[in-house]
């Protein structure tokens, strides 16, 4: 005890008073079990020396954890005075509050997972089945002995179905990986590489040797919830569709992505704008702050893409457009294949209650190679895919589809003429009765347009246009009142004459729109070159 009074007056720069507070109270704190000293230290990492100590000293100033069967904040808000005097909670719950009969409950990271996965009991269509099919599914591990616990723990009960295998590629663990897998009372088969395969071709090697009706492709980071499996399987035969993904839930976390804990990771992908590297790339469907129960993540819905994270395929499907491209590394296999589906007529579908926690994190490091990596497979993304998703993405919007995406059509007017402002007002005002977003820039000095438009709208050539900052894929479009340099636009549109008295009338309006409108279908739908 002398060497945890040494201690705690070096953690608290030797504030005497609480270090004696803190030492008379020790022993107490420990033996109560709600302090957990394995816990603190796995989730913390920038704890040193003895855990109590630190958690008493400094630990609980900076709103650490001491196990997951206290609530500081529920402690602290029920009971304001300690909040007010800036007490330790645990502590104080120890020294006075438990003899007081104050109240004290698990962690929040415990109770709301609970609520989570009792809530979603409530939405599960608990499938029933002629004969259910055979269900192949395939996991990629590398030293993950940790995530493999987590996901098998009681994976059979959790799954409400009842007919499956599971094939594990293992990527040369060099952990007890292997050793585990073949202790679990499961029908497991596994595959034991030499080398670290890519995600394709371990998912591929699989596919070869599966003899389910359908392939789920499945990272070993996830954590199932109950009826999981048999909602994805309920989906996919119930629905006329070759793919079915399913809705990731981050977990808890303890000290980073904090703000992310128990949000929505995936419901589905649309595709976002940017310039580099050009020009578009799949993102999270919903917003990551809605409630994971909203109305719109409780029923299923059509998407261009899901996650290979967890993806349930029509095996025959699957065989039929080759598996998954190999020329990938660890990275956009998995849109690259949904817009294979999508391209050959296919459909997919997210299940809104097949809910299942991604521990993302803890698989993907953002090493050098991870960023060699990321820029090689987006280079044979864009490849491969960006006149089709280029082409696909400006029909949506055109349209108003909000399939490949849920932004508007944007235009961006160039004018640098006063005497055009009345026209490109009234222009401006039926484009937005069209639903499309609309903006002016009078100023082109620095020749910025941005990541979000979708068309060049110009009334004026003066302005290098080479040298716009834009996405590659804008169409560029000059109206042609005047002597205009038209070299490098995509469509030319006319002007009718002024009326006598200078002005433009509705028609002419009207006319100029429709113009627009109709060359800008014709070259979408032609083979135009983005």
């Amino acid at each position: 005890m002398g060497r945890n009074i040494v201690n705690m007056l070096v953690s608290s720069n030797f504030n005497l008073k609480s270090s004696l507070k803190n030492h008379k109270y020790f022993a107490k704190i420990s033996n109560s079990g709600l302090f957990d000293e394995d816990f603190y230290n796995k989730k913390y990492d920038d704890v040193s020396g003895d855990p109590l100590t630190h958690y008493l000293t400094k630990g609980y100033r900076e709103g650490k954890l001491p196990s997951l069967n206290f609530d500081p904040d529920f402690y602290l808000n029920t009971y304001p005075d300690v909040k007010q005097a800036d007490l330790n909670p645990l502590f104080h719950y120890i020294a006075y509050g438990k003899s007081e009969g104050k109240l004290i409950q698990q962690a929040y990271a415990i109770r709301r997972k609970e609520e989570i996965c009792e809530t979603n009991l409530a939405f599960l269509s608990n499938y029933e089945f002629d004969e259910e099919p055979l269900v192949s599914i395939i996991i990629l591990n590398r030293d993950g002995l940790n995530h493999l616990k987590r996901l098998f723990k009681d994976f059979d009960s959790k799954t409400n179905y009842s007919n499956y295998e599971i094939i594990v590629v293992d990527n040369a663990s060099k952990d007890d990986s292997v050793k585990y897998l073949k202790s679990l009372d499961l029908p497991i088969k596994i595959i034991e590489n030499d080398v670290n395969v890519n995600f394709s071709k371990g998912n591929n090697d699989a596919a070869d040797i599966a003899n389910g009706d359908y392939l789920l492709l499945l990272n070993n980071d996830i954590e199932p919830t109950y009826g999981w499996l048999n909602e994805l399987v309920g989906t996919i035969v119930y629905n006329d569709v070759a793919s079915v993904g399913a809705k990731l839930i981050f977990p808890f976390y303890y000290n980073t992505n904090r703000e992310s804990s128990y949000r929505i990771q995936h419901s589905g992908d649309i595709f976002a704008e940017r310039m580099y590297p050009c020009c578009l790339y799949a993102v999270n469907k919903s917003d990551s702050k809605l409630d994971i129960f909203d109305s719109s993540l409780t029923r299923n819905n059509l998407c261009i893409a899901v996650t290979g994270a967890v993806n349930l395929i029509d095996k025959k499907v699957y065989d039929e457009l080759s598996g998954l491209d190999e020329e990938y590394v660890y990275g956009l296999e998995d849109v690259d294949f949904c817009l294979k589906l999508h391209k050959n007529g296919y459909k997919t579908l997210f299940a809104g209650n097949a809910l299942l926690f991604h521990h993302e994190s803890s698989t993907r490091v953002k090493s050098k190679s991870y960023f060699k990596n990321d820029k090689h497979n987006y280079s044979v993304f864009w490849n491969k895919w960006g006149q089709y998703l280029s082409k696909s993405l400006f029909i949506d919007k055109l349209h108003a589809k909000k399939f490949f995406t849920e932004k508007n059509l944007k235009i961006t007017i160039i004018n640098e003429d006063d005497s055009n402002l009345e026209l490109i007002s009234e222009i401006s005002k039926d484009f937005n009765n069209l639903d499309f977003t609309v903006e002016i820039i009078s100023d082109m000095g620095n020749h910025y347009i941005g990541n979000s438009a979708d068309i060049l709208l110009s009334f004026t050539d003066n302005y290098d246009l080479e040298n716009i900052i834009a996405r590659g894929d804008i169409v560029k479009v000059i109206v042609n009142n005047s002597d205009l340099s038209t070299d490098g636009y995509d469509i030319v549109v006319s002007l009718n004459d002024l009326n006598s008295n200078g002005k433009y009338n509705i028609n002419i309006v009207d006319d100029f729109v429709s113009e627009f409108l109709e060359k800008l279908e014709i070259i979408i739908m032609d083979d135009y070159e983005f």
